[in-house]
């Protein structure tokens, strides 16, 4: 009898321990599905939200894209309209009469492909200047000019004057001056421009006015010198740069500095710096032979600084006083950074003003005797016999 009691015990314990394991099984598959349940009500919103931005951006891309379509509309629009108000004034010409219009300026047809079109690339300037004395050619009003551009530039130049204000877009001194600033030379270059710009037996003096003045303006503009003080700080540090040599002058216009004081100041400081490099060290125990040897070549010219052309003649004459301590003069180097030294007489290389090799110098009457002098001839110093005259 007790054994079967213990039995029923043993058999109701079990009982409640699988009804407690069923129910915690029954409450974790509940927060499962709870758990699944969000995670698919969250990535639904996320999928709203993506496709709304969506939705948005190409809503946005749509607007723009139909915006630059009517101006573009707007552009042709005006240039029909244009054309057809040539016609008419045309036609009433032919009648005696002359249509003006609202500010009394004559409406003429625009001629086509007066001048190839502008390819990125091409120099500017150029073809600007060429733009402008064609339309004077065939007497288009300056007012006109702005219009008559959009037929000539590429699109990625449409693109750059569409990013003008709509009623500046064919006002032509504000498409230029965007143009240029899109597709002009650095400031660099139109220095370079202005400073080896040459007259051409081409040229008229005035055409090599404009050529230089406009080089001159992009080198100035470029810089954005406003006042006295930029312009003086612009011509000083060109100077500064010209008398340099190659290594020193590539160090200064890496440093990018436009003050022509720290230039200098920076130019010392890279001169101390090489020299204390190349002085010969020496222990003290020796007797001081490494300042010794500083101050007996301290005044000496290096390999390199030899190099670059002679000090003084070797024979006789006492040197050639247009030359500076390292055989060129200041100011006149070509793009290889060679010394190049110019006439201002005759406007030849290869001698200065006053030299005995000019071709426009007076004869000498002195009789001096003959003597050697060094010039720069095809990038390397030559020793020439110069009699007289």
């Amino acid at each position: 009898m007790a054994k079967l009691k213990i039995e029923a015990q043993q058999e109701e314990r079990r009982a409640e321990r699988e009804a407690k394991q069923a129910e915690a099984e029954r409450a974790a598959k509940q927060i499962e599905a709870e758990r699944t349940a969000k995670q698919i009500q969250a990535e639904a919103e996320r999928a709203a939200k993506q496709a709304e931005a969506e939705r948005a951006a190409k809503q946005v891309e749509a607007e723009r894209a139909l915006a630059e379509k009517k101006l573009l509309l707007a552009h042709e629009l005006s240039l029909k309209e244009l054309e057809i108000k040539a016609r008419q004034s045309e036609s009433s010409n032919n009648g005696g009469s002359i249509q003006t219009g609202p500010a009394g300026e004559k409406k003429v047809r625009i001629p086509k492909n007066v001048v190839p079109s502008f390819v990125v690339g091409d120099d500017i300037d150029k073809w600007l200047a060429a733009y402008e004395v064609a339309l004077r050619a065939h007497e288009v009003p300056e007012g006109q000019w702005g219009v008559a551009m959009w037929g000539y530039v590429p699109p990625l130049g449409r693109d750059t004057l569409l990013t003008l204000d709509p009623p500046d877009q064919n006002t032509y001194p504000l498409q230029k001056a965007t143009l240029l600033a899109k597709f002009g030379l650095t400031p660099e270059g139109y220095r370079q421009r202005f400073r080896d710009s040459i007259k051409q037996t081409t040229q008229t003096w005035v055409d090599f006015f404009d050529f230089s003045s406009k080089a001159l303006n992009g080198w100035v503009r470029g810089n954005k010198v406003a006042d006295y003080k930029g312009l003086y700080d612009l011509i000083l540090r060109e100077h500064m740069l010209n008398v340099t040599y190659t290594d020193l002058r590539q160090h200064l216009v890496d440093s990018k500095l436009t003050d022509p004081r720290k230039l200098a100041e920076e130019a010392d400081l890279w001169v101390s710096t090489r020299v204390s490099k190349k002085v010969p060290g020496g222990d003290s125990h020796k007797g001081g032979q490494g300042s010794q040897q500083k101050k007996e070549g301290g005044d000496k010219l290096t390999d390199k600084e030899l190099s670059k052309g002679p000090q003084k003649n070797s024979q006789g004459g006492g040197g050639n006083p247009s030359f500076s301590k390292f055989g060129k003069k200041p100011g006149t180097f070509d793009k290889s950074g060679k010394s190049s030294p110019k006439c201002m007489e005759c406007y030849q290389y290869g001698h200065y003003k006053g030299d005995p090799q000019c071709p426009k110098r007076a004869p000498s009457t002195t009789g001096h005797a003959p003597g050697l002098t060094s010039v720069a001839l095809g990038g390397r110093w030559t020793q020439l016999t110069l009699g007289s005259r």
